[in-house]
């Protein structure tokens, strides 16, 4: 039985292929599809279908690797033909990183739940997860660095009720996803921090995407927000399961 960090990786999935399905169109802070790219819509509602069906097979055991493997392939295809491209023409661009990070992570969240899956063999399976957490290690230090290049937006993001200012909350997010991109390389607290990591997505969904939706119920990109986020928690929660299967079999 998939561990459930990869259950709530599915449902993120899931709920992001429902609002591309709902709005026939790929969700901008998901993927940056040109609208005029011919069959546009066929792909957005195709995307929609892998997605939902995918997230819901890594539920069912005999599925579960299948699942896994189509959303890792999808989530890195994305990166690879339409994000990387920006940011090997213009390497400058921190928010290029940013997004290749992002989908990085969220196609790792799949290959995690592979290694995780009945039928998977166990040493194949350690060797892959050895491997996709330290890509996620690096993909930390991007995500904590965007914290601090992009302050003022982190910022904008933050309830203006919590104390003690929006501002000290967008660096103290950054450190921590810094320290947590160092402890998964080093393996130093590594498992803790992975969940540490999975606490603090689960409190930007309640803080940040929740509210989001609820004000503006009407934008895409609020609705996609809250399953790239679910996605990320799974992803996450998916690290901290295989670093604990690690210790075990240490």
């Amino acid at each position: 039985m998939i561990a459930i960090g990869g259950r709530v990786y599915g449902l993120g999935a899931v709920v992001l292929g429902i609002v591309v399905l709902a709005y026939g169109a790929f969700a901008s802070v998901w993927l940056p599809v040109p609208a005029n790219l011919p069959a546009y819509h066929i792909l957005a509602y195709a995307s929609a279908g892998v997605l939902i069906a995918a997230g819901l097979a890594i539920n069912a055991p005999r599925a579960a690797p299948i699942g896994a493997l189509a959303l890792a392939v999808l989530f890195a295809s994305g990166m690879l033909v339409l994000e990387l491209p920006h940011v090997l023409a213009k390497p400058a661009d921190w928010g290029g990183w940013q997004a290749v990070a992002e989908s990085t992570v969220m196609a790792l969240g799949g290959v995690l739940a592979y290694t995780q899956a009945p039928g998977v063999g166990e040493t194949r399976a350690a060797a892959i997860a050895r491997i996709a957490r330290l890509v996620f290690g690096v993909c930390l230090l991007i995500f904590g660095v965007s914290h601090f290049v992009y302050a003022r937006f982190t910022a904008s993001l933050v309830p203006a009720w919590l104390p003690p200012s929006q501002l000290i909350w967008a660096w103290a997010t950054g450190v921590a996803q810094i320290a947590a991109g160092l402890a998964v390389l080093s393996g130093i607290q590594a498992r803790l921090a992975a969940i540490l990591l999975t606490v603090m997505y689960v409190a930007f969904s309640v803080l940040v995407h929740i509210p989001s939706v609820i004000a503006d119920p009407s934008r895409q990109d609020n609705w996609a927000e809250n399953g790239i986020n679910l996605l990320l928690v799974g992803a996450a929660w998916g690290l901290a399961d295989s670093l604990s299967k690690a210790k075990r079999r240490g």
